[in-house]
Order: C-alpha cells, then structure tokens, then sequence
C-alpha cells in the first residue's frame, strides 16, 4: 500500500507544476525534453543491475519504447487539456482510464471483480455520457481532448499491469528506463520542430516534472505487481479526482459547471464501488 500512497503523492506534484507551466506561458517541448531527461537518470541510479540496459530482453526493450511514445502523446494531452478545460476535468479523465485495465484484468488475469464493483463500472460509463450531453456551454471545451486523455491513459496502464505481472523489480525499472528515454528521444525532435526556444524555468519545472513522473510510474509498478487491478487502479484514481479538485480549488480558485461537478461526483462515486471488497 506504501507504493500506491507514494504514486499519488508523485502525480499531484506532477500535475500542480504542469498546471503552473501553463498559467506561465512556458514551452511544453522544452519541459518535456527535461522531464524525460531527468526521469531517465532516475531510472539509471535505481537500477541494481546495470548490464539489463544493454543484455535487457527484447520483450522489456520494446514494450518500453512503445510506453515512451504513449507516454510522451498522454504529457502533451495533458498539457494541452489542463489549459483548456482545467486541472479537475482533465485529471478526471485520466483517471477513468482505469476502466479500461480493470475490464481486461477480468478476462487476461480472471481478476472477476464482484456486483457492486460492476455497479461501479457502470457509474464510471454512465458519468462519461452525461458529462458530454447538454447544450455546448456545459460541454467541456476540448471534448475530444477528454476521450484521448481517457484512452491513453487507460492503454498505459493496461501495459503496466501486464508488465508488472510477469516481471520482477529490476525488469520493471529497466523497462521505465526504456520508457523515458524513448521519450526524451522524440522530445528532443518535437523541439526543434515546433518551438525550438528554452528557458530556465522551462528547465527546472521539467526537473521538477520528470523526477515525480518517473517515481509515480515506477511506484505504480510495485504496487500492480503486488494488489490486484481493481484495488490498484479505483485508489489511485478516486484519490487523484478528490485531492486535484480539493487543492485545486482552495489553491487556484478553479470551478466547473454543475453537470462537470456532478459528473466528476459520480466518476468519484464510481471508483469507490470499484474499490470495494
């Protein structure tokens, strides 16, 4: 339980600092570049064994490479949906995706969560729909961020859970090792592409950023390799809809409209039947 309490705290940090970056006009590319970079060294100076970088199997070296390409697409969703449409929704979304490994750990896993979890499920779905229907001034403003959001982070964690569960505490230090180099790698190439400009602050948020996003996803690791899905995921998220909307609001003053407050309500609702055992 230790891993998933320290994995929330991590990705509050992350999530309050890329909301600053945003509010300050910084350059999300260069961010990135050093998000990714520190991470990398993170996941350098935890791994014991350090002949797994270069004699790492196949399977670790990929599986990470295609992690690094979700996870740097899901960091400029987020980037971009926490500007349009608030840290709350967009932290809501996110962490919705835990449908997504929830379902298939039932049929990869038989993982059979129990009635009132399925009630839960079935909240969680029901919240998606209602959120998006109303006339347009209750819709969020970057809809399709939103769904993106929801099912790439779902994708992601699906690939955790499934490398969590068949590879020891090395292996999955190598395997976010993997994942943060391939996004630092494409980092760079976005930046000179789209806005080769940086400055200091661009880099130390990135820090600030990258050393929080490297532990949560090795946090959440150890803990998918050690409670099941439908345990791991509900926490993490329904902690993170609570605690980004509590802070957010008491910090930045940030509100939604009454459907987005009673939509995220019942995802919060939603999560917490699925927790239940």
């Amino acid at each position: 339980m230790i891993y998933l309490i320290a994995a929330i705290c991590a990705n509050l940090c992350m999530t309050f600092l890329m909301r600053y970056s945003e509010h300050h006009n910084g350059n999300c590319y260069a961010l990135n570049i050093w998000n990714y970079l520190a991470g990398s060294l993170i996941s350098l100076l935890l791994l014991q064994d350090k002949s797994l970088i270069w004699s790492g199997n196949a399977v670790t070296c990929g599986a990470g490479v295609v992690n690094g390409i979700g996870f740097l697409a899901a960091l400029v969703l987020l980037q971009i949906s926490i500007r349009r449409n608030g840290a709350p929704l967009t932290t809501t979304f996110n962490r919705l995706g835990i449908l997504i490994p929830t379902i298939l750990s039932i049929f990869l896993f038989d993982e059979i969560p129990q009635i009132i979890q399925i009630a839960g499920l079935l909240l969680c779905i029901f919240a998606i729909i209602f959120m998006n229907s109303g006339d347009s001034s209750e819709r969020p403003d970057f809809n399709i961020g939103l769904i993106l959001v929801f099912l790439l982070g779902g994708t992601l964690d699906t690939i955790s859970k499934i490398f969590s569960r068949y590879n020891n505490a090395d292996s999955q230090t190598c395997f976010v090792l993997y994942t943060f180099l391939a996004a630092f790698v494409i980092s760079i190439l976005l930046f000179f592409k789209k806005e080769p400009r940086m400055s200091l602050q661009d880099a130390l948020i990135g820090i600030g950023v990258g050393i929080p996003n490297q532990l949560c996803t090795l946090f959440l690791l150890r803990a998918a390799s050690r409670l099941p899905a439908y345990i791991v995921y509900p926490t993490y998220s329904a902690s993170l809809i609570l605690l980004v909307n509590i802070i957010n609001y008491l910090v930045f003053r940030e509100t939604l409209n009454k459907r987005q407050y009673i939509a995220t309500g019942i995802i919060g609702l939603g999560v917490v039947l699925i927790n239940l055992v």
